[in-house]
């Protein structure tokens, strides 16, 4: 119930399943325009928050042909409702002469003559399935408590749509009954496109040839016309309302040749703010097309002639919905489905790159040495160059193919320039402790003032500062601190690996030894340099070459976690920010276990398994837009106990108290103590994070804890302390034997004492 002064609110339950009954995949359920919600591993959902009386409901199978299928539920109590892949419910309402719906009528009932069920009125309304789209139904009224009379309609189970929600809802009234049937050529081809008029109403017929006209008056004589694009296909028929069906097929004698289907070639992408081309394919009789940038409507037309493709420039960002029609002197083929294009707007700060974006190069070394590397940006850092400025960068992960487990690396790169403000390797714990660390300044100036290198006036001089921390014992670290001149030609074309390129070349010339110091090529497109040689790398080498062999500028959301191997259960799953989306969905193994704002997502106390992790954007008009998948391999090892008592001497017979940090899921923690003899006990086990240690062996006592976890995971032991206990008895000997020395000693100086006292007396 809710609360006093708040609106009653009910929920909607059910499981999604697909045609043959099996549990279906990742399905969004949503209620008018509220926030839709998605089904669990077991297919089942719930939506919360409906209020009372009619809504509309939509059913998105994403990941089971990305079909929908919409619905009218009236609320008046918590709900249940099941849903099926390819099929969908018929819904009806009856309403009296006087247009009251018919609420208390036992008599009054609604049939699915197909099938032979039978449904009495619920607050005027019923329902029947749910059934396969596509095929043909009858349903008749009949109103028993009235005049026993009948009204029918006939119609195809369609799934719906955003702007046509209704099409399998009905609506019967006592006094009126329908027309049917199917029109076909004199082929016996079904004449799709036909406009079917009486003198107040008008339907089309579908790409069966058939037509349905509701609620014509009992009694009434009805002058049915049939016309396509204007043109008379048939001559007007006039006919009789009666109760009972009244099936109305007409042939027509009228040989018009229409256009045939057209179907757009390109398929549906995403793409950033530049121009696109827009390709179809047309079929016989064809005259011309017209291109439609959103509904067919004058107003929205792009083009008009005889090409099957179109160059579209987007004004804006957003989901555009492009519509193809064939047309000829007989009329117009609309039916081709509509193309959707989702244009993304410009990163918010105008940053030439995004999370996601990757570039391979090919890296020679001289003397020779080659690796292939990729950096990918991960995101954004303002960090501090080598000359004191506070610098904002984009952070781009270094993977290499021969890099080993642990071995890490990472650049900051300049956001104005694309040049690296700060470097960081470091080696594989398996392999060394080493790494390196490089902090770098780049400032170009034009007649003193500083300018961009890749923007606005060119700059003619640069003053580059480069320190390198060399974490490897003994080395060295690095310095330089150079003045360069700088010249640029623009429109220079080079090859590489990716291909043949239209570049800025740009020469960096040392003023103390006039060696190019680096020579960049920089492309518009690929976002980053193709080529760079640098004779001041800052490492062992000579000269750097890097050689672009591939680059990737995605159009979908992308992850910035970097796929592989795990050994913890506690991780976070992050991503970059996608222009354009109004929330993400990621899903772990094809389940959804996210949906919102953020741009990451913890998860805990996770499993050991293999996990593969999709990501999606929620774009504008509900459209979701797959996007990266990448896998990760958890196999959690506990880590040990890390102890708080540190090493430490007692004397024999003393306790003291041992503790090590909790640790979560615990089943047991195991203290083991070994004596000098090598002799290995174990002097606790239990769950609390602290024992007292008493009893323990005289002399050096090694102790390490070690924890077991509720899964079965049991670590390694911890590091070691070690206890020293004195012994007793030794102690007492050492004195006994320490005052027996003394008095010996103290016997000896009085001996001395008194022969040198006699000689004294003799002389």
């Amino acid at each position: 119930m809710a609360d006093e002064g708040q609106e009653q609110t009910y929920t909607l339950t059910g499981v999604v399943y697909t045609a043959d009954g099996n549990v279906a995949n990742s399905t969004s359920i949503k209620v008018d325009s509220m926030a839709s919600v998605w089904t669990d591993g077991s297919g089942a959902y719930t939506f919360s928050g409906i209020t009372p009386g009619e809504h509309t409901v939509r059913a998105y199978f994403m990941n089971d042909g990305h079909t929908v299928a919409y619905r009218k539920m009236f609320f008046s109590d918590d709900m249940q409702l099941d849903w099926y892949v390819g099929h969908n419910w018929i819904t009806a309402e009856v309403f009296d002469e006087n247009g009251q719906a018919v609420e208390n009528s036992p008599m009054t009932t609604v049939k699915l003559v197909d099938t032979g069920e039978s449904n009495s009125l619920v607050d005027g309304r019923t329902e029947f399935g749910p059934y396969i789209t596509g095929d043909y139904y009858t349903m008749r009224a009949y109103y028993g408590d009235i005049d026993h009379s009948t009204q029918y309609v006939h119609f195809k189970l369609e799934r719906g749509s955003a702007s046509y929600p209704d099409l399998n809802d009905f609506d019967f009234q006592h006094g009126m009954n329908s027309v049917y049937g199917f029109i076909t050529d004199g082929y016996g081809s079904p004449v799709s496109g036909a406009t079917v008029s009486t003198d107040s109403n008008s339907v089309v017929t579908n790409t069966d040839g058939f037509y349905l006209l509701q609620n014509l008056a009992v009694g009434s004589t009805q002058n049915l016309s049939f016309h396509v694009e204007g043109v008379q296909i048939l001559d007007p028929v006039t006919t009789s309302i009666n109760t009972g069906e009244n099936w109305l097929n007409q042939s027509s004698t009228v040989d018009v040749e229409f256009p045939h289907n057209v179907s757009f070639v390109t398929q549906m992408q995403t793409i950033t703010m530049s121009p696109i081309t827009i390709q179809w394919e047309g079929g016989a009789y064809t005259d011309y097309y017209e291109l439609y940038v959103g509904e067919v409507h004058e107003d929205n037309l792009a083009y008009r002639g005889f090409s099957e493709s179109f160059t579209y420039t987007p004004t804006e960002a957003g989901t555009i919905e492009f519509n193809i029609v064939a047309n000829n002197t007989n009329g117009s083929n609309e039916n081709a489905p509509p193309l959707l294009i989702i244009v993304l707007p410009n990163s918010s700060g105008d940053e030439l790159w995004s999370a996601g974006m990757s570039w391979d190069y090919s890296v020679l070394h001289t003397p020779e040495y080659h690796q292939n590397k990729t950096y990918t940006v991960v995101g954004m850092e303002t960090v501090t160059d080598a000359f004191g400025r506070d610098t904002e960068t984009f952070l781009l992960r270094v993977s290499d193919e021969d890099y080993e487990e642990g071995e890490k690396a990472y650049r900051w790169v300049d956001v104005n320039n694309l040049l690296n403000v700060k470097t960081y390797w470091v080696d594989a714990p398996s392999s060394s402790s080493y790494y390196q660390e490089g902090q770098l300044g780049w400032n170009f100036t034009n007649n003193g003032q500083q300018v961009n290198l890749l923007s606005g006036d060119e700059p003619t001089s640069l003053h580059f500062n480069r320190t390198n921390i060399i974490g490897v014992p003994g080395h060295p670290n690095g310095y330089d601190d150079t003045t360069n001149s700088i010249t640029i030609q623009h429109d220079v074309e080079i090859t590489v690996a990716a291909g043949t390129f239209m570049t800025t070349y740009i020469s960096i010339v040392d003023n103390n030894d006039e060696i190019k110091s680096w020579e960049l090529w920089y492309n518009s497109t690929v976002r980053n340099y193709v080529k760079i040689i640098d004779r001041l790398p800052g490492s062992h080498s000579d000269s750097v070459e890097l050689e672009l062999t591939a680059y990737n500028l995605p159009t979908t959301p992308q992850f910035t976690t970097e796929e592989g191997n795990i050994s913890v259960n506690d991780y976070s799953i992050e991503w970059g920010i996608f222009e354009g989306a109004t929330s993400y969905q990621l899903l772990e193994n094809g389940e959804i276990i996210y949906e919102g704002t953020s741009t990451s997502f913890d998860i805990e106390d996770q499993t050991d398994g293999q996990y593969l992790y999709q990501l999606n954007a929620v774009m504008d008009l509900g459209f979701i837009l797959p996007g990266d998948q990448f896998e990760l391999n958890v196999l959690f090892i506990q880590e040990p106990p890390t102890v708080i008592t540190t090493t430490q001497s007692i004397e024999e017979g003393q306790s003291m108290g041992l503790s090590w940090e909790p640790i979560e899921n615990v089943a047991w923690y195991s203290v083991t103590s070994q004596d000098t003899d090598g002799v290995i006990t174990e002097i606790y086990n239990g769950t609390d994070n602290q024992v007292v240690l008493d009893g323990l062996e005289p002399g050096q006592n090694r102790i390490r804890v070690q924890v077991g976890l509720i899964d079965g995971k049991v670590s390694e032991k911890s590091p070691s302390i070690f206890i020293s206990v004195e012994d007793e008895s030794a102690s007492s000997g050492d004195s006994s034997s320490s005052f027996t020395a003394l008095i010996i000693f103290l016997l000896g100086l009085m001996t001395l004492f008194v022969m040198i006292s006699a000689n004294w007396g003799r002389e």
